[in-house]
């Protein structure tokens, strides 16, 4: 079964991540509930990119995402991910990004592209400080991983470690996908 985590469950993942989940979510595809139990920001208050702790996410019955909150980002040129992502205590993906390159690179996921965009992320680097704050207007239709969600079910961990130019940012997100 872990071996069907593929590159669409990873972008699933992703996705939770990107719109920085916590809370409880409602019921999706059937029944499924995505319950947040923690967001840490793990690289100290030096960090070059945090989360609000009381961000929030909602799962409709329709399988969108709504959330709330803010992003706050200081000045960067630079940003390379080492992530790990864990599914009942096991490892099931690895890897590192470029995450400027990533950003940069046109079109490379239309689906993703159009999220980032939607949030208002920057699409190159350098970042200059800000912070990026979404409200429940701003949706994100994730009808096209619902099929995921089996495969997912279960306690998730996601760490992410980034190093910058001008320092370090760090995230480790807890969550369930219950039905």
């Amino acid at each position: 079964m872990l071996g069907s985590w593929s590159a669409s469950g990873a972008r699933f993942a992703v996705l939770l991540i990107c719109t920085g989940l916590l809370g409880v979510a409602m019921a999706c595809n059937g029944g499924y509930k995505v319950r947040v139990k923690k967001i840490e920001n793990c690289a100290g208050p030096e960090a070059i990119i945090t989360a609000d702790e009381n961000f929030t996410v909602v799962l409709t019955k329709n399988c969108e995402l709504k959330s709330r909150g803010c992003v706050r980002f200081k000045d960067f040129k630079t940003g390379n991910a080492k992530y790990t992502i864990s599914k009942d205590g096991v490892q099931v993906l690895q890897g590192s990004e470029d995450i400027c390159n990533q950003a940069s690179r046109p079109r490379r996921t239309e689906q993703i592209a159009e999220l980032m965009r939607s949030l208002g992320v920057p699409e190159k680097c350098p970042i200059e400080a800000g912070k990026i704050c979404t409200d429940p207007s701003q949706v994100v239709n994730i009808n096209r991983f619902k099929q995921y969600l089996p495969l997912a079910r279960g306690s998730i961990t996601v760490d992410v470690k980034v190093q910058h130019d001008s320092g370090k940012s760090c995230f480790k997100i807890n969550f369930d996908i219950t039905k």
